[in-house]
Order: C-alpha cells, then sequence, then structure tokens
C-alpha cells in the first residue's frame, strides 16, 4: 500500500511540476488537457524510476566535477525522452510542443525546483 500512495505522490508530483513548466515557459505547448499531464507524469516517473538512476551512476564524475550542474542536463534528457516516447505511444489528442533544443534546459530548471519545492512542503507538513 504504501508503494502505491508513494507512485500515486511521485505522478501528482510530477504533473504539479509540468503544470507549473508549461504555464511559465512560452516556448513548451501542450494539448490533452489532464490526460495530458497524467500521461505524461506518470512517463517521467517511470523514466525517473527506471532510466534516471543509471544515468546519474554512469555521469557521476560529470556530476561531481560540475558541482551537480549536471544534473540539469540529465533532468533535460528526462524531458526529451518523455517528448519522444509521447511521439512513439501515439496518444490521441495528446502533445507536447518544445520550440527548441535550448529550451529542454530551463524547462528541466523549472521542473526540477517545482518538484524539489512540492516534496519540501510534504515534508513540512507531515
Amino acid at each position: 500500500m504504501k508503494t502505491l500512495k508513494k507512485i500515486g505522490f511521485a505522478i501528482a508530483f510530477n504533473m504539479g511540476a509540468l503544470l507549473v513548466t508549461v504555464e511559465l515557459l512560452e516556448s513548451i505547448n501542450y494539448t490533452g488537457g489532464w490526460a495530458f499531464f497524467l500521461i505524461t507524469g506518470t512517463l517521467i516517473g517511470a523514466l525517473n524510476t527506471f532510466l534516471k538512476p543509471i544515468l546519474k551512476f554512469v555521469s557521476m564524475p560529470l556530476i561531481f566535477f560540475s558541482a551537480g550542474f549536471f544534473l540539469i542536463i540529465i533532468n533535460a534528457g528526462i524531458l526529451w525522452m518523455t517528448d519522444e516516447l509521447l511521439e512513439i505511444l501515439d496518444f490521441s489528442g495528446i502533445d507536447l510542443q518544445i520550440e527548441s533544443t535550448v529550451s529542454f534546459i530551463p524547462a528541466a530548471v523549472i521542473f526540477g525546483l517545482t518538484n524539489w519545492f512540492e516534496h519540501w512542503i510534504l515534508k513540512r507538513t507531515k
């Protein structure tokens, strides 16, 4: 039961961080309403669970020598992979449009900070 609750919070946090990101950046648009946020939040959660630890392990020296800033590149990569997966899976009416490759960097920063803030608030209210 704890695992399902943890998964639910992770998806909800990803949905919230994604909502803040698309609202703050004009270079990122979406279609699909709340279904977009649910599907995309789930995809990001899956990538963060299974792929991100491997990426962090492999790039440990880069993370260390950049004082952690390489984590932004990893987060941008996760967002890029999410965008690609949405295209591959071809959900009807669900789409993410990111105008340029450079837009992934501020998106990764905003997404990461928002997600961190959501987790911080949850821990403070317990």
